[in-house]
């Protein structure tokens, strides 16, 4: 699948641990650098990845993630135990006993029963997906939670809905809970509470002193923000960051000789793709219709888009953009779904291997004139923009091949860089009705990044109305056949249902994948050890399933190691984090988003 194991270097020896660990593990600081943004600390309304990972570490949720697979882990969740009956339709959760707030209140089941009815009030908020059959919840007792379902709904299993406390949140309009800043300190059961958030700076977290379990070694955890990839790398080697959360994938040969960084990389739930402006001329969903500057009779013409499909070399692209780490996508549902995960590669109406004789065919067979480029139909000109963000210059050499290959078949492709913001503008522009949209862009260059336990969200996405939609794809078969994998609870018929809807996604095409993602992450070797990889299975990453993965770690370099004989590396003595105010263009990296919902008004995408 294109990765590989954790990497080091020479050989460790087994020689004597040093009295003292490095400055960073001795303050108890675990410091993870991030080129992505942390766009938000409220759960209600998060859309990147690391700030998913964030409130991962800072909260629990009903059934957190195990670190060994991603299934419910019911040892470190709040619920010890739950079941469901035969139809599916009715969940029962038990509670662990003697839970307590970081502010000392109990964790009661009502605490759970607020979120979740919060979840399905709030209109906008990006959980919704995970309540789309939830009917009704009750809490009988003070341990026990029922939700009744309209439909069965697998996943209730995995969702990821953060537990917040009633008695902090519920004062607050319900309606505003997705746009509203979070109050800091926050208060969790997790061993770690948000007390510090800075958009572009550095967002802290420190020990919750009411946790339930060990008081972990690690007493803060210092999230900070690079706009530069290279100033990250070198604050790792020079000792004043003890991980990188989203690793350049060119790093993985680079660094596998330096003993001081262990290089890891894992696959991950996501994808990279380009999206087209598939809102319907007459609304659907959240979109009223395109904005009128879209050019819908070229990017909503199936030609088109069936010929890029067959025009890009997504091996190359592979092997050249993303240092071979990240494998040609033939689907919406990554490999890193092993249960769910069923190559499309050689399809031979939807495999789309690099085939540009074919695409010009299709393109000729659609009406398209090409004895010139761009090719013409019916005097349009087969040319589009692509929006790709200025932060990424890994997705912006993406996007100048695929406009080489598009421009060999005969289609014109400028390639426009903007800010995260200013695409999250183009798509979210304001409808001709209150709340909906009117997407202004035709096409970008981006990627998504899944759930941990199921692939259910890969395929939200396209679902009509939902909140994450971003390309306005509407089509009821596809909605059926994404709905019916949701609503099954045997695994056979899931696996079939889904596999049906991305086939009918890869007939329409409002996405066209073409790497899946992988994550990159480094730790260094001399500050903290015990990485705990999820998965756990000879590939996975340190950081980002649970807080677990951090509670874990133990100060210093491993026991029987050459750092653990030496002398501490040296931290610059002002890190470059602390020191700059760096403003300069990462070079990009393989790390998707989970788009928030749709805003209710442009603004800057922070609740800072």
């Amino acid at each position: 699948m294109g990765t590989t194991l954790a990497l080091t270097g020479a050989a460790p020896a087994t020689v004597a641990a040093p009295d003292s660990a490095p400055a960073s593990a001795g303050s108890g600081d675990h410091r993870i650098g991030h080129a992505q943004p942390i766009d938000s600390v409220n759960p209600f309304g998060q859309q990147n990845v690391i700030s998913n990972s964030v409130s991962l570490t800072a909260y629990d949720m009903l059934l957190n993630y195990r670190t060994a697979d991603g299934r419910p882990d019911l040892d470190n969740s709040l619920a010890r135990s739950y079941r469901t009956s035969k139809d599916g339709r009715t969940w029962t959760f038990q509670l662990h006993p003697d839970i307590t707030w970081s502010d000392g209140k109990p964790l009661t089941s009502s605490d759970v029963q607020w979120t979740y009815q919060a979840v399905m009030a709030n209109q906008t908020n990006v959980l919704r997906g995970y309540v789309t059959n939830v009917k009704k919840i009750t809490a009988p007792d003070p341990l026990t939670v029922v939700f009744r379902l309209s439909e069965p709904d697998a996943r209730l299993e995995s969702a990821s809905v953060p537990i917040l406390p009633r008695h902090v949140f519920a004062r607050y309009p319900v309606a505003k809970l997705d746009k509203m800043p979070m109050p800091l300190p926050a208060v969790t059961t997790a061993p770690f509470r948000i007390t510090s958030y800075k958009k572009n700076g550095t967002t802290v977290l420190d020990s919750n002193p009411r946790f339930r379990g060990a008081r972990p070694e690690v007493k803060r955890v210092l999230f900070v923000h690079y706009q530069s990839s290279q100033a990250a790398l070198r604050d790792l080697k020079l000792g004043s960051l003890d991980t990188i959360a989203d690793g350049d994938s060119s790093w993985v040969a680079k660094l596998k000789n330096d003993h001081d960084i262990t290089v890891w990389t894992a696959p991950s739930p996501g994808y990279s793709e380009i999206a087209f402006n598939s809102c319907p001329s007459g609304g659907a969903g959240s979109c009223t219709g395109p904005a009128k500057s879209v050019r819908t009779a070229v990017v909503q013409n199936p030609a088109i888009r069936k010929a890029l499909a067959w025009g890009i070399d997504r091996e190359d692209l592979s092997r050249t953009i993303y240092a071979g780490q990240s494998p040609p996508a033939d689907g919406l549902i990554s490999p890193y779904y092993s249960s769910y995960y069923r190559s499309f590669a050689k399809d031979p109406e939807v495999g789309y291997g690099y085939d540009p004789e074919k695409a010009r065919a299709i393109l000729r067979d659609g009406g398209w004139k090409c004895a010139t480029t761009p090719c013409v139909r019916n005097g349009v000109k087969a040319e589009f923009e692509m929006m790709v963000r200025s932060t990424s210059s890994q997705d912006q050499n993406a996007v100048r091949r695929i406009r080489a290959w598009a421009s060999q078949i005969g289609i014109a492709i400028t390639m426009t860089t903007v800010t995260e913001d200013a695409l999250n503008n183009a798509i979210y522009n304001p409808g001709s009705k209150e709340g909906r949209y009117a997407p202004s862009y035709d096409s970008f260059y981006w990627a998504w990044s899944g759930d941990i336990g199921t692939p259910d969200l890969n395929l939200e996405v396209l679902r009509t109305g939902n909140s994450w939609s971003d390309s306005y794809y509407s089509n009821p078969a596809y909605d059926r056949a994404s709905l019916g994998a949701v609503r099954s609870m045997d695994m056979p018929r899931r696996v079939a249902a889904m596999r049906e809807a991305q086939r009918i996604a890869l007939t329409d095409l409002p996405y066209i994948p073409t790497v899946f993602a992988v994550r990159v992450m480094l730790t260094r070797t001399d500050t903290w050890h015990a990485h705990r990889p999820s998965p756990d299975t000879g590939a996975g990453s340190p950081f980002g399933t649970n807080w677990l993965q951090l509670t874990s770690l133990r100060a210093g370099p491993a026991p029987g190691t050459v750092e653990a004989a030496g002398a501490p590396t040296a931290a610059m003595s002002t890190p470059a984090w602390l020191a700059l105010a760096l403003v300069t263009a990462g070079a990009g990296y393989l790390f998707g988003r989970r788009r928030g919902s749709v805003p209710a008004e442009v603004r800057d995408w922070t609740d800072e």
